[in-house]
């Protein structure tokens, strides 16, 4: 498979991802543990199915180490990656979120040269400066003031422990993608996307029973008018998104199919402006165009500094 389709899939998780958040962010206070067991669920219901239509079933016989870096890259990423990030986005907005996901190329950069021995390229050696920029202009917050002095609306400080929620969540996902990169390889994309699923799953059903949380998380199965917020950000989200997510990791190199999926952060400011409401300074609109512009050089650079779409 060529890497310029790793390459599409990164981007189109961006989006699916960005619908996602501003739909999840509109199921309002819920227990993050709760909503992350129930899409987690819902996905692995969806992933099995295409499975079963697909003809395939598990590989029961992958090595100890694949076993290994799949799994553990779920508990990560799935479990507690995503719990965080739920935590964190009941505390802020959307257009917060995607600042907040300015952590995750850095950290997948990271890892992928540390733990991956994946080079970087004159493209990520461009870009990833203009994206790091673009995400900091993007995190600037003026506060305005109306005429009485007092600060508006868009002026109001940022919850700080939210943030930090949502930037280990994002932190927590890249760092299970890095590792979990070598067994994708050697494994087959829906059925390596289910077996994290499913193994989510149930590592957040033992963590809820074991904290006692099992009625808070069973009310979420019972049909309820938020589910017209939570099914399709499940879908696009956990479904859609996890299957280009994995896709792009495995058919493009970590760092490229990072930085690509970056890109969610520009969806993600422009969805929360039109679909969530949300009011959206010019400053973070700047630094999404130079994030933008950054993600393209790296993109053109990881082919020898060409473009051809086709």
């Amino acid at each position: 498979m060529p890497a310029r389709f790793g390459e599409v899939m990164a981007v189109t998780c961006g989006l699916a991802w960005a619908v996602s958040v501003v739909l999840f962010r509109r199921v309002g206070d819920t227990d993050p543990r709760a909503l992350n067991l129930f899409k987690n669920v819902v996905a692995s219901l969806l992933l099995l199915i295409t499975l079963a239509v697909m003809g395939q079933g598990f590989d029961l016989h992958r090595s100890t180490e694949d076993w290994t870096r799949l799994l553990g890259s779920s508990l990560l990423g799935l479990t507690v990656g995503d719990t965080l990030f739920f935590a964190g986005l009941q505390r802020i907005g959307a257009s917060v979120a995607a600042v907040t996901d300015c952590t995750y190329s850095p950290v997948v950069l990271l890892f992928s040269v540390l733990l991956l021995g994946e080079a970087l390229s004159p493209g990520l050696l461009v870009g990833l400066p203009l994206v790091v920029v673009g995400l900091l202009v993007v995190a600037w917050r003026s506060e305005p003031k109306d005429k009485s002095g007092t600060s508006t609306e868009v002026g109001k400080p940022v919850d700080r422990l939210g943030v930090l929620f949502a930037m280990g969540g994002v932190a927590c996902s890249a760092l299970g993608a890095v590792l979990a990169k070598p067994a994708l390889e050697r494994s087959g994309l829906v059925e390596a996307t289910a077996v994290r699923m499913v193994f989510s799953s149930l590592t957040l059903l033992l963590w809820q029973v074991a904290s006692g949380r099992t009625r808070s998380s069973w009310q979420l199965f019972l049909p309820h008018p938020r589910w017209r917020w939570m099914l399709p950000a499940t879908v696009m989200g956990s479904y859609f998104s996890m299957l280009l997510w994995l896709g792009g990791f495995k058919y493009a190199p970590a760092s490229t199919a990072a930085l690509l999926n970056q890109l969610a952060t520009i969806f993600l400011l422009v969805l929360s402006a039109t679909l969530g409401g949300e009011v959206v300074p010019a400053r973070r609109w700047a630094g999404a165009a130079i994030a933008f512009s950054g993600a393209m050089v790296v993109l053109a650079g990881s082919h020898g500094l060409s473009w051809n779409p086709l």
